[in-house]
This record gives C-alpha cells, sequence and structure tokens, in this order.
C-alpha cells in the first residue's frame, strides 16, 4: 500500500471486533504465559469517572505511569442464567451476566 493510500487516523484502520484503547498504565502483572496490563482510560467529561480495561498480552508492552495508543480485539461470554428476585415486589427475573475481554493485537 503506497503512504498516499495509508489512513492517517489509526482508529481507520480498525477491524471489526477491535478496539483502539487509550489512556495510562495503572498496574501489570503476569499470570502463567500472560501479561495483564490495567489501563485508565481518561472521563469523557468533567463530571465522570474514568473507566479501567485489562488487557491481556504474550510479552508486557508498557511501562506503569506510561500513556499507551494500541488495538485490541475484543471477546467475551454469557455465563449461565441465574433467577434474581426483586426485593421490593418479590417479581423473579433472569439474569445473564456477560464478561468481556481485551487480548492485544501483536
Amino acid at each position: 500500500m503506497s503512504e498516499a493510500m495509508k489512513p492517517a487516523n489509526p482508529a481507520a484502520a480498525v477491524k471489526p471486533m477491535q478496539v483502539l484503547v487509550q489512556g495510562r498504565v495503572e498496574a501489570v502483572r503476569r499470570y502463567e504465559s500472560s501479561s495483564y496490563t490495567l489501563v485508565k482510560i481518561p472521563a469523557p467529561d468533567e463530571y465522570s469517572n474514568p473507566s479501567t480495561v485489562e488487557i491481556r498480552s504474550k510479552q508486557r508492552f508498557a511501562e506503569i505511569g506510561e500513556s499507551i495508543k494500541v488495538i485490541c480485539v475484543l471477546s467475551g461470554y454469557a455465563k449461565r442464567p441465574r433467577q434474581i428476585t426483586d426485593k421490593k415486589t418479590g417479581e423473579v427475573r433472569s439474569f445473564v451476566e456477560v464478561n468481556h475481554y481485551l487480548a492485544l493485537v501483536e
């Protein structure tokens, strides 16, 4: 691809199910053969709390306190449905918890 055809914005290169993560590294831990990097995302405005995500990677890719901009693949799964009871009305409803994961595109 020639230089003229490459997108100037890195977000334009993101494919389906990929996420551009930009933030500051808060912590890094190692478990078995993977590295897990905790990233604090800037708040959208002055009245909101910042979000925090964890990125799994094969190798450590950033130091604590470093600002990063990386592309990750989003994945996840739904747990088994559980029954919950509303304390006020006694109504029984089904609840499905969903876990999301981010893996660094390496």
